[in-house]
């Protein structure tokens, strides 16, 4: 519990710092932060870690890698009131979204996400969760559309899809799609400089598996 609390203190001043994701690879050269389907590699160059304030302690935890930079719509300052929970930069194309509970996760109930852990996101099931929201998009088919006052943050336009994309979602009989924290760390005195090393795999409704690594900065808010 003690855990939780740190982190959601830590959270509190992260809400209100910059986003210190820079749109870079690690290795420029030889991409890495991103995942392969099908032998073609999509780049997602920027990592955000989300936590449901709503419960104390939290339920759930969300971890979003994107090739375009994200907010959160419900808290970020003058966004137009048809802002999603979730806005994107106009250019944003890959998406990859894990959510992390506490059902499917029991040691979540005593500890946020920590390294050294593979973490299970939420899996397709015909009644219970038939649109499970750990997907992975790839091209995005939609288009990301300016809101009713086109919103800006440090220059850079944010708008919601316009639809949802499921191309790769879950299907029956899926493997249950995975996360590993090989490190984090969120700074409490520099929130814009925290950090993660991650690995992950997903499959789509098709069979296709998903192979995906990011390392680097993270974008930090809360729910």
């Amino acid at each position: 519990m003690k855990i939780i609390k740190a982190l959601l203190i830590l959270l509190t001043i992260s809400m209100y710092s910059c986003d210190n994701n820079d749109d870079a690879q690690t290795d420029p050269a030889n991409p890495t932060d991103g995942f392969t389907h099908n032998g073609t590699f999509y780049e997602t160059a920027n990592a955000y870690f989300e936590v449901d304030e709503d419960n104390n302690p939290p339920d759930q935890y969300n971890f979003f890698f994107i090739d375009g930079r994200m907010a959160d719509g419900d808290s970020s300052t003058g966004a137009p009131a048809d802002a999603n929970e979730y806005i994107f930069t106009l250019n944003t194309s890959n998406f990859v979204f894990f959510n992390l509970t506490v059902e499917d996760n029991p040691s979540l109930a005593n500890s946020a996400p920590t390294a050294g852990n593979t973490y299970v996101g939420d899996l397709y099931h015909a009644t219970i969760n038939s649109t499970p929201d750990t997907v992975i998009v790839e091209n995005y088919t939609g288009t990301f559309e300016s809101l009713s006052t086109p919103y800006f943050i440090d220059g850079v336009e944010y708008g919601n899809p316009s639809s949802d994309d499921y191309t790769n979602a879950q299907g029956p009989g899926n493997a249950t799609p995975t996360l590993t924290i090989n490190a984090i760390n969120i700074d409490g005195f520099n929130p814009e400089e925290s950090t993660i090393d991650v690995d992950y795999v997903y499959v789509n409704h098709l069979g296709e598996t998903f192979t995906g690594h990011y390392e680097g900065t993270l974008g930090v808010f809360q729910d």
